[in-house]
């Protein structure tokens, strides 16, 4: 007997149904650009229990025409497109024409409908697959769909459901960015009847970053307008040496659609490599318009990654966008190659300016250092450890038993102050210090929804005192000594998203952020007397080879690898 069989209807349905439906955010999204799609300049969506119990999305865009309604919720069913040729020229965000009957398939479904502006509307609910209750009703232009007990027919599915923050916080996330993508709509999320955001519609991208973001976040930010034949790029970047200690503050749309994809990351991370401190990352809000047929948006179950016909030409425009921003503003030249503009750009910041020499045409304030460490007696830190200098304001150099050791000063100090902070944590002895002058910071929705119980515990016992104010801002009544004002919101944003994985103990990586925000920097220039302290303190911690976040601290030279290296043996 063959053991190949067909699959009985109602499993394969309910298998494909879970390749379009993952989660709660899977509904949100379908519906939200379905919403988009019909012209909605209002998007209304309201979730209980994080989606689980129920997802309800209205707009005032088109509504459904009476005859088209069980139609829309059969399988392969759109009115997107109609031949294969149709793909080469999408413009809207949805097309596949499985959304609906997919969700039906796993959910119950309310929908209310007008398609006229008499306010005469189409009342329908589906279950099982079937619609078993119509009526007309009075309703406005517009649709809302409701829909109920999420996976309540495929318990595997329901069963690997994450909490309800964590699926929150999926929803949370893609309605962000689908607002910064879509700033003429307003768009307002409920959650448990309780108003996570409201953003109303506005006329231009700034006034959306500054509803999403804050004052604070778009002053640190200049604009792109790019545009070369059908392409254009249009948004907002990260001034010059600025940037944030995250990279979760950068955002690309293609032709409207949020989109996650390796060329638009590199080609906006490379392009700033040269304009930003290394431990920062660059802010990006960037609107692209490329010709559909030079996109395929179907390799994807929820289209968040595109491939492009020409990848290539797609980095080159960034790249393109980024330094014509520069230039607007008298920050690059187009006659200096990037490449040189970065160098001289860093040669006129080698140290502070009273390290210089008045007058005179005298080497860098970094060689006069190296001379100072060679004054007798500054040399020595303990028997068997001699200091020689520090290279680049970067690396001291060590002499330990004959080795020699080039010891990373960020990484080295970050161990040492992990160490004192763990200590401290155990023992409950954080010292925190309030802020000579009030200190408030502005959160995102999504940022306010990943501040948990444990990670506000955890702040507290770390040195934090965080007061919400109105909306989404905080006021810092204290925070950790070892940090300085200009670190603390660095600090709170990488606790908040920070990843509670398996591995490293939670306790730990708060801590080890807390260690690293406040851990010397490198091109930091430290005198004899820091360098040997600091030497002294990594060698008595628990583990001076490796930093809190398993970077290596030291690289050790033998003299036989250096005589080796030399050809002198």
């Amino acid at each position: 007997m063959g053991k190949i069989k067909e699959l009985d209807p109602e499993v394969f349905r309910k298998i494909a149904a879970g390749e379009v439906v993952e989660r709660p955010l899977s509904v949100v999204k379908e519906l939200v650009e379905n919403s988009l799609d019909a012209g909605a300049d209002e998007i209304c969506v309201e979730i209980r229990e994080s989606g689980k119990g129920l997802i309800k999305v209205s707009d005032n865009g088109e509504g459904f025409e009476p005859e088209d309604i069980e139609t829309a919720f059969k399988r392969h069913s759109t009115s997107k497109i109609s031949r294969l040729s149709d793909f080469n020229e999408l413009t809207t965000l949805g097309f596949r024409g499985e959304a609906l009957p997919s969700i039906l398939e796993v959910s119950k479904i309310t929908l209310k409908s007008a398609c006229n502006n008499e306010g005469k509307g189409i009342y329908c609910r589906f279950e099982n697959n079937e619609v078993i209750e119509r009526e007309e009703i009075a309703f406005n232009k517009g649709t809302s769909i409701e829909v109920q007990e999420l996976f309540y027919n495929f318990p595997v599915r329901r069963k690997f459901l994450k909490s309800e923050r964590t699926e929150l916080n999926q929803v949370v996330s893609f309605l962000e960015q689908t607002a910064l993508a879509n700033f003429h709509t307003g768009f307002t999320l409920y959650n448990n009847d309780k108003t996570v955001f409201m953003y109303n519609k506005t006329a231009a991208l700034k006034e959306r970053i500054y509803q999403v973001f804050g004052k604070e976040f778009l002053d640190t930010l200049q604009a792109v307008d790019f545009e070369n034949n059908q392409y254009q790029v249009t948004g907002f970047i990260s001034k010059i040496n600025t940037g944030v200690a995250v990279k979760k503050y950068q955002s690309f749309f293609v032709n409207r659609r949020p989109i996650r994809e390796k060329t638009l990351f590199a080609a906006l991370n490379n392009t700033f490599r040269d304009y930003l401190e290394k431990s920062r990352s660059p802010i990006a809000i960037l609107s692209l318009k490329i010709p559909p047929q030079e996109i395929d948006v179907n390799i994807h179950p929820m289209k968040l990654e595109i491939k492009f016909e020409n990848s290539s030409a797609i980095y080159q425009l960034i790249k393109w966008a980024i330094e014509s921003s520069f230039r607007s503003r008298g920050e690059a030249k187009i006659e200096i190659p990037l490449n040189v503009f970065a160098y001289k750009n860093r040669e006129q910041h080698v140290g502070p300016a009273e390290f210089f020499p008045s007058a005179g045409n005298h080497p860098p304030a970094a060689e006069l250092a190296q001379a100072q460490l060679f004054e007798p007696g500054f040399s020595h830190i303990e028997e068997g450890f001699y200091l020689i200098g520090q290279y680049r304001n970067s690396y001291i150099l060590v002499e330990k038993e004959g080795d020699l050791l080039l010891i990373d000063q960020h990484n080295a100090d970050e161990r040492v102050n992990f160490d004192r902070l763990k200590k401290q944590y155990r023992e409950n002895k954080v010292t925190s210090i309030s802020p000579l002058f009030p200190i408030i910071i502005e959160l995102t929705p999504s940022e306010v929804s990943r501040l948990d119980e444990k990670k506000n515990e955890l702040l507290r016992k770390v040195g934090f005192d965080l007061r919400p104010l109105s909306g989404h801002s905080f006021d810092v009544k204290a925070f950790p000594q070892v940090l300085d004002e200009r670190s603390i919101k660095d600090a709170i944003l990488k606790i908040i998203h920070l990843p509670e994985e398996e591995g490293m103990d939670f306790e730990d990586k708060v801590l080890a952020e807390i260690a690293c925000k406040s851990a010397i920097k490198v091109n930091h220039r430290l005198y004899p007397e820091k360098m040997k302290a600091l030497v002294g303190d990594l060698f008595e911690s628990t583990n001076p080879h490796f930093c809190p976040h398993k970077r290596p601290i030291i690289i050790e030279f033998t003299q036989e690898k250096i005589e080796k290296l030399l050809k002198r043996k």
